[in-house]
């Protein structure tokens, strides 16, 4: 197994999920149906993890048949499905996210996507010729310019310098990131032999969870600032 921060990665994005819940839930910002309900998806995504972690320790997701017969980038489709499903069709859910959204500061999920300074990690390996793919540059330079940006609007946000809008534009420019780029060339992605790297364990932790947390929480901010800017009209 190649080294990675990556394992450490999923055990802070999860760790910050399960604080978040349970200091709102202490604090009675968050009623008990609506945490239990967010406390059920963390434990579906964690599940989906050591399902992903398998899989990549045993080397399934780089298998001829698997690459020949699913040719899009799956993983991270599974955990995103589960979301939009969980939310879509649980009442429950979506009003303990909305009282999660609301009691967690926006600093907080500011500054936790300053963790996405370490897509710098994989454009550096591109130059150092370990990865052949030119992925990590198209996508890891933005990833690492928002999580970079993170520490700025942080920074103004201490200051009271940024406004809901701002903000709301902001969070979702970091899932477009993410989410659009990605997908949006798929296909030349996929026609690049050196693309495999990203099936690689434990490369594949990133699509299978850690991208979709961080689009998760992306969508939280953006969500809780557009109700507020709603709001403050």
């Amino acid at each position: 197994m190649k080294p990675s921060i990556l394992p450490i990665l999923v055990l802070v994005v999860f760790a910050f999920s399960v604080f978040v819940t349970y200091r709102a839930r202490s604090a009675r910002k968050v009623g008990t149906p609506g945490a239990r309900s967010v406390y059920v998806l963390i434990a579906a995504l964690f599940g989906w993890t050591l399902v992903a972690t398998g899989l990549g320790l045993r080397n399934l997701h780089t298998s001829p048949w698997l690459l020949k017969n699913v040719p899009l980038l799956w993983q991270p489709c599974v955990p995103v499905t589960m979301v939009i499903a969980a939310f879509t069709f649980s009442r429950t859910l979506r009003v303990g996210l909305r009282e999660l959204a609301d009691a967690t500061p926006a600093l907080w999920l500011v500054f936790f996507q300053a963790l996405r300074i370490g897509a710098l990690g994989s454009v550096v390996k591109v130059f150092r010729g370990e990865i052949t793919s030119s992925f990590p540059l198209w996508v890891g330079i933005p990833d690492f310019l928002y999580g970079l940006s993170a520490v700025v609007v942080g920074g103004l946000l201490v200051r009271g310098s940024v406004g809901n809008r701002t903000l709301a534009v902001w969070a979702i420019t970091g899932t477009a990131i993410l989410f659009v780029l990605p997908f949006a060339f798929m296909p030349y992605w996929m026609s690049e032999p050196g693309f495999i790297f990203i099936f690689e364990f434990p490369m594949v932790i990133a699509p299978s969870i850690v991208v979709p947390i961080f689009i998760f929480l992306d969508s939280l901010l953006a969500w809780k600032a557009i109700r507020q800017g709603i709001a403050a009209q």
